[in-house]
């Protein structure tokens, strides 16, 4: 079966998840180790699994076949939100580049698009890319005139030097160094390596058979010709995978099967609670929903998580809860226009922000610098969590008020990636709110009849 290394907050959740599913578990961190009884594994990984930057999920990457299987799982299970990216990450393919609004960009196989940075002198004629990071969504890849081929424990590439991942520690890297410097600048003179984390585990002669293997085929993906559009090297496949509540709340359960677990232990890890956490499991305290009011007090961070990952960050004042909701003030910077409202935004427009603790849509009302409302956002996402850091996925689909009547948004667009959304998700316009909402400091209420068109 599939070797997996698994890492982060949801790792004795989802360690214990991969072993009940056949997966074989490598390099598991100590306390991972110890709740489950797993001897030690040094062999690298097929598939690795890690925090997403919002620490509501996580990122999947792997040997396709590893990947897949793994994100299968989980999706049976838990029904979160996956989206995978068009193409693979160190995907090496023939592109032309081309020119638009003084950028480069190339057309990736999988039908995206990646962005070529400015430090490329390129022209329109076919080549060979590697995708550092491929595109997912709608967002954009980055692609490089660069060849990266990747082993198991090392990668050699034409950009030169020597890097290390951050995971190698200084004797480690003492000991790789020299390796570096002598045999393998002799076998391959010129090319720049990088150290996988999992080559501080390896021996020197399994590291310069792989960094044979690997120049040989450097060697022979620049010799020949590509057409356009052709993959050169397959790359391993990227998977964004994002937990809302319900998710987190099975993977709460998992873990309590293994180990000391409160309520609410999961949402609380994404509030970077460190391990005040573990101090409520061994309590056995049920203070979940006590714990993230306390929280939202102050400054707070709303993370708006796409489907894709892409996080947008907003940060304001938290109120206080008004009405069994958190109020939030956020202050605007001058210019642009309020999406949806149309609405130019002048100097002393703030935001109040309104999230129901579970609830799914959230309410963003405009004021200007007199006080007087200009309109409102209402945001249809997953059902929010508060804290300091208050974190939902967007759900795509929006509804606009403004003094010209109500508009709903972008059900285009969630039509278009609504095969990232869990399948209670799929329909986003049944959750989408009646009536003219607006957010007032002490919470969410209709507009005055006076102001409706």
């Amino acid at each position: 079966m599939f070797k997996v290394r698994i890492r982060g907050i949801f790792a004795t959740a989802l360690t214990k998840l991969a072993l009940d599913w056949g997966f074989s578990v490598v390099q598991p961190t100590e306390a991972v180790a110890e709740r489950l009884g797993l001897a030690p594994d040094p062999s690298p990984p097929d598939v690795t699994v890690k925090d997403h930057g919002s620490k509501s999920g996580v990122v999947v990457l792997g040997s396709c076949d590893a990947a897949g299987a793994l994100v299968d799982r989980v999706r049976d299970l838990l029904d979160p939100f996956v989206a995978k990216a068009k193409d693979g990450v160190k995907e090496i393919f023939a592109g032309t580049p081309y020119e638009e609004g003084g950028r480069h960009y190339v057309k990736t196989p999988g039908g995206g698009i990646a962005e070529i940075p400015s430090r490329y002198v390129v022209y329109p004629s076919p080549r060979l890319f590697t995708l550092l990071r491929p595109p997912v969504g709608p967002r954009r890849g980055v692609a490089v005139p660069e060849l990266f081929v990747a082993g198991r424990y090392l990668e050699l590439d034409t950009v030169g030097g020597v890097k290390y991942s951050r995971f190698i520690g200084p004797e480690d890297r003492l000991r790789l160094g020299i390796l570096a410097d002598g045999k393998l600048r002799q076998l391959a003179q010129g090319l720049g390596v990088r150290f996988k984390s999992s080559a501080r585990f390896a021996g020197e002669d399994a590291l310069l058979e792989e960094a044979r293997s690997l120049y040989g085929e450097l060697v022979g993906l620049s010799s020949r010709g590509w057409r356009e559009g052709e993959v050169a090297r397959p790359g391993d496949c990227l998977y964004i995978v994002l937990f809302d509540p319900e998710a987190k709340a099975k993977l709460d359960e998992v873990r309590s099967s293994v180990a000391p677990t409160v309520r609410g232990h999961h949402a609380l890890r994404a509030q970077r609670l460190g391990r005040c956490v573990d101090v409520l499991d061994h309590a056995g305290a049920d203070v979940y929903g006590r714990v993230a009011e306390y929280l939202a007090r102050g400054d707070v961070e709303i993370l708006h998580v796409k489907p894709w990952g892409d996080v947008i960050a907003m940060r304001g004042r938290a109120l206080g809860l008004k009405n069994g909701v958190l109020v939030i003030r956020r202050e605007l910077k001058p210019g642009g226009v309020l999406d949806g409202i149309g609405v130019k935004i002048e100097r002393g427009f703030h935001a109040l922000t309104c999230v129901a603790p579970g609830s799914t849509y959230v309410v963003h009302s405009y004021y200007d610098a007199s006080g007087r409302p200009v309109g409102s956002y209402i945001n249809i996402n997953s059902p929010a969590e508060i804290g300091r850091r208050i974190i939902y996925v967007d759900l795509l689909v929006d509804k606009a008020i403004s003094a010209e009547g109500e508009r709903v948004l972008d059900l285009e667009e969630a039509a278009a990636y609504a095969e990232y959304f869990p399948q209670r998700y799929r329909d986003p316009r049944r959750l989408i709110p009646e009536g003219r909402l607006v957010c007032t400091e002490e919470g969410i209420g209709q507009e005055a009849s006076t102001q409706q068109s």
